[in-house]
């Protein structure tokens, strides 16, 4: 029986109910500079028929796999791409995000530069409406902060050993990186932030996480 490869990247992508966004985050990792990663969609329940339109592309490419279960949420979702996953590296994209094509590379290029380092994040490129740049400050909540401030879970590109040390993300409703990235700080591992603009965020869309937390406040 053939033993598949281990890929040096896994690119973790949950989604719940975004069928029609998805392929735009699929075509943007199909399209990388490189090519020794693997995709694994965590499908969180969703209800619109999204088998229909990832099993045939599972069925046609190796490196993309799918999983899916009961809606849980993005942490429990990101949580269990990175127990599934099989890279040597672990990073994220969103359902309703893109990549450019060098993404993977500038950041394997900088880890692979800097061993030391356990995880990097930042370097996004804000696509939508200037308002929608602001969200809810989770340190404060019922201020606002600009995203360029925040940490952005989907732009964390990290050794797995670490992630898996680190217990992942916490179970939160809204912004789990927050919690996440100090912590792994206080734990003693090495974080750096980074701002290689090439990660695609598409902010303001209704269904997203930030924006229904915004509007439940504002």
């Amino acid at each position: 029986m053939m033993m598949m490869e281990r890929p040096d990247i896994t690119v973790i992508l949950p989604v719940y109910n975004r069928r029609h966004l998805i392929q735009r985050a699929i075509d943007s990792v199909f399209a990388q500079t490189v090519t020794d990663w693997e995709l694994l969609i965590v499908d969180d329940g969703s209800s619109d028929d999204l088998e229909s339109l990832v099993l045939p592309l599972v069925l046609q490419h190796t490196t993309l796999r799918y999983m899916k279960h009961a809606n849980r949420k993005l942490s429990a979702s990101r949580n269990i791409g990175i127990q599934a996953s099989l890279g040597r590296y672990i990073t994220f994209i969103d359902s309703d995000d893109a990549y450019k094509a060098e993404h993977l590379e500038t950041r394997i290029t900088y880890m692979r530069a800097h061993p030391d380092v356990d995880l990097i994040h930042g370097g996004v490129i804000l696509h939508g409406p200037e308002e929608s740049h602001y969200v809810e400050d989770v340190e404060r909540p019922g201020e606002l902060i600009h995203l360029s401030k925040c940490y952005i879970g989907a732009t964390i590109f990290a050794k797995r050993e670490a992630m898996i040390k680190s217990g992942g993300f916490g179970i939160m409703p809204y912004s789990a990186e927050s919690e996440l990235i100090p912590r792994m700080e206080g734990a003693a591992f090495r974080v750096q932030r980074v701002d290689f603009p090439t990660y695609i965020y598409y902010t303001g869309l209704e269904d997203s996480i930030c924006t229904k937390q915004k509007n439940n406040h504002f």
